[in-house]
């Protein structure tokens, strides 16, 4: 006779008391959980393996780009596609790898300024690149504000040292754009302050 699932199973015929067995409504119900954790990770996986994928992409256009304000717009692509991975990252509380991912993103911005500096462009002249720069830097200060809202207190030195990053290269594409008077910061202030957007400013990002 077919076992009813949560119905006690028969002892046998004077063979003594069979070993208690896992019912089979827990069995099918811990098979279920296992399923819903696997179709909730298969996507996430995906879904960070495609934008590795088109990092990559965005890597490959870097290095064969010669055009300065060319190789800025696909630096600045590839520090959004890093706040992507960080924000992912966090949500999950893999705070370490968020760490590394936002070293890369400083390096990233710290790489796209040293760009234009090498290009020897006028931003008054020709602003393209210099721009494009301040303007990402803009958004991806609130995204970087709202990250650290979301880290835990004692894990918070990393993204205020790249927040510390992308607020100096920000001021000095306002200082190259418009003069150090309208950088908004005074010369006593954190880092990127003083004489914003000169050669001798002290950079907190990391130039990868």
């Amino acid at each position: 006779m077919a076992t009813i699932c949560g119905a006690p199973r028969p002892t046998g015929r004077g063979r003594g008391v069979r070993k208690p067995r896992l019912p089979c409504c827990s069995w099918f119900r811990s098979l279920w959980v296992c399923l819903v954790i696997s179709s909730l990770a298969i996507p996430v996986l995906a879904w960070d393996t495609k934008l590795e994928r088109k990092y990559q992409g965005q890597q490959a256009k870097l290095r064969r780009q010669g055009n300065s304000v060319k190789k800025v717009k696909i630096l600045i692509r590839m520090s959004a596609m890093d706040l992507e991975f960080v924000s992912r990252r966090v949500r999950r509380g893999l705070y370490s790898e968020a760490d590394r991912i936002l070293e890369r993103y400083a390096g990233t911005v710290g790489r796209a300024e040293q760009v234009l500096k090498d290009s020897k462009r006028d931003p008054q002249r020709k602003p393209g690149g210099f721009k494009h720069l301040e303007i990402s830097l803009r958004k991806q200060l609130r995204q970087l504000a709202d990250l650290r809202d979301r880290y835990p207190f004692d894990r918070q030195l990393v993204i205020d040292g790249t927040i510390a990053c992308a607020e100096a290269v920000k001021q000095r594409m306002i200082a190259a754009l418009f003069g150090p008077d309208n950088t908004g910061r005074s010369k006593g202030g954190s880092a990127g302050s003083g004489q914003t957007g000169t050669d001798q400013d002290p950079s907190p990002c990391r130039i990868e």
